[in-house]
């Protein structure tokens, strides 16, 4: 039976990591080196050779590595981070807990990104740094953006956390601003479940990084149990899914019972910050990335060549506005983007999709993702970026994951 069509579902997931994660739960000699074995210092080397930095860190998440970023900035409280919204609430966090101010900047709905005709006039005396998100692996305007940083004497950091691998003129992102962090969370462009990266491009930036992070731990080894039979359980719950209520019912059940962990918990939702972190990578969850770090030019090829194939269906639709990758050589596309051309329009293709078992997505229908969460603890003020409102209001987008063929590119292209 094939895997479901479902853009959430751990869709990197594939057999050599359920493989992996079972060797590293069911062999007691690999139990010692879960927190501090080698893989960690192996994938730290194969980042530091693809994207040809030296100061390259593993984290335990993206939203970590964004946290130990600020801190080692040496930043003082109430200090602002300009932003985008269209963004999660992880990153929001980041900023708050290290007492900073985070300010939001509208985005090009055209590109997703941030406007960099609209950064400007939100930098004020207490800015201090702008961080730019390459949303959905389409790459913002750096050239611009960090032009403006430089007048400004401003921190850039880049927010790659969709955009592994992807290209800005010829040169990879997270090598163009001063410092970058990467997720390798379970929906991410290569997954461990739970991981993040940073890049510094600069000795005095990759110093004090360096500084803090040897004073890191790796979680304890009861998440990364949990974390570890994350592939497995969801091996299962694909092969289950289309049978009635089962594969999911797993998923719940296996939840409920905290046997994994949760991509977004609810202590981040409410703002919440939980002691000890952050943390450094586990050795047991590098060594699942590895695995997906070795095919990431193959899995971004495939993603490319799919979003070509719904630009090309889509792009004469009356109520659908497609973004055409030949204008945006060096995007990934993490997931393709549409906008419907309105609310009632986008929920009524989501509803219609659901019904035929095919899941897409909804990053993001809020400014500030999940809608779930305590707003006032992100600092978002409503109205204040009228192009993300609107856009998040008939926003959707299409999987482009590794093992949805060209098949089912042509079922979830007949709903529209």
């Amino acid at each position: 039976m094939r895997n479901p069509i479902h853009i959430a579902l751990s869709p990197n997931n594939t057999w050599e990591d359920t493989l992996e994660a079972l060797k590293q739960l069911c062999l007691p000699w690999k139990w010692a080196s879960w927190q501090k074995g080698d893989a960690t210092k192996v994938l730290e080397k194969e980042f530091r050779n693809y994207f040809g930095v030296e100061h390259v860190y593993a984290m335990n998440g993206g939203r970590e590595a964004l946290y130990l970023i600020l801190k080692s900035l040496n930043l003082k409280e109430g200090d602002e981070v300009l932003l985008q919204s269209f963004t999660c609430m992880v990153v929001t966090n980041s900023i708050v807990w290290n007492g900073l101010k985070p300010v939001y900047v509208d985005m090009d709905p055209e590109t997703y990104n941030l406007d960099p005709k609209k950064l400007e006039e939100k930098i004020t005396p207490r800015t201090r740094a702008v961080m730019v998100q390459h949303t959905f692996g389409i790459p913002a305007e750096l050239k611009k953006i960090k032009e403006i940083c430089q007048k400004h004497n401003l921190i850039l950091i880049e927010d790659c956390a969709h955009a592994m691998g992807a290209m800005y003129e010829n040169q990879k992102l997270g090598t163009i601003g001063d410092i970058a962090f990467f997720s390798l969370g379970r929906s991410k462009v290569v997954s461990c479940v739970s991981g993040g990266m940073i890049v510094a491009n600069s000795e005095k930036y990759g110093e004090l990084i360096k500084k803090n992070v040897q004073q890191l731990k790796p979680p304890k080894r009861s998440i990364i149990r949990k974390n570890l039979l994350h592939p497995i359980v969801m091996t299962l719950v694909k092969k289950l899914y289309n049978l009635g209520p089962f594969g999911k019912g797993v998923l719940v059940a296996m939840q409920k019972l905290k046997c994994l962990t949760m991509e977004v918990e609810a202590h981040e939702k409410k703002g919440i910050f939980k002691k000890p972190y952050p943390h450094r990578m586990p050795s047991a969850l590098a060594a699942l990335a590895l695995i997906q770090f070795a095919k990431l030019d193959e899995f971004n090829a495939h993603r490319r060549a799919l979003a070509k194939i719904y630009y090309a269906a889509l792009k004469n639709k009356e109520d659908i506005s497609a973004l055409d990758p030949d204008k945006c050589p060096g995007a990934i596309f993490l997931r393709y983007p549409l906008q419907c051309s309105d609310k009632e329009t986008r929920d009524k293709l989501l509803a219609k999709a659901k019904k035929r078992k095919i899941i897409l997505g909804d990053w993001y229908v809020s400014p500030i993702a999940p809608p779930n969460i305590d707003i006032e603890k992100t600092f978002y003020k409503k109205g204040s970026c009228p192009e993300v409102e609107k856009v998040s209001s008939r926003i959707i987008n299409l999987p482009t994951y590794h093992s949805i063929t060209k098949k089912d590119a042509l079922a979830i292209l007949a709903l529209f």
